[in-house]
């Protein structure tokens, strides 16, 4: 598995940089590692894998289990 880095330069105010950062950092990661744990533990992993696709309809369906918690609630 390769890992991209993204940089960027924000030329924002500080209030927007504090609003995106907890965007990302608090907000969104928590629901982006459980549903990459999830998908990892599918029975169907595998097969993805291999083929290199994962269905847009198995990521959105786990999305909309995990958005029941209400951990998540409130996500996009």
């Amino acid at each position: 598995m390769s890992v991209v880095t993204i940089q960027c330069k924000l030329v924002a105010t500080e209030e927007t940089r504090r609003a995106l950062w907890h965007l990302m950092a608090e907000k969104h990661t928590p629901l982006i590692n459980e549903l990459l744990k999830r998908i990892a533990q599918d029975s169907r992993f595998e097969e993805w894998s291999f083929t290199g696709r994962l269905p847009r309809l198995v990521v959105s369906e786990a999305c909309n289990q995990l958005k029941q918690d209400p951990q998540f609630s409130g996500q996009p």
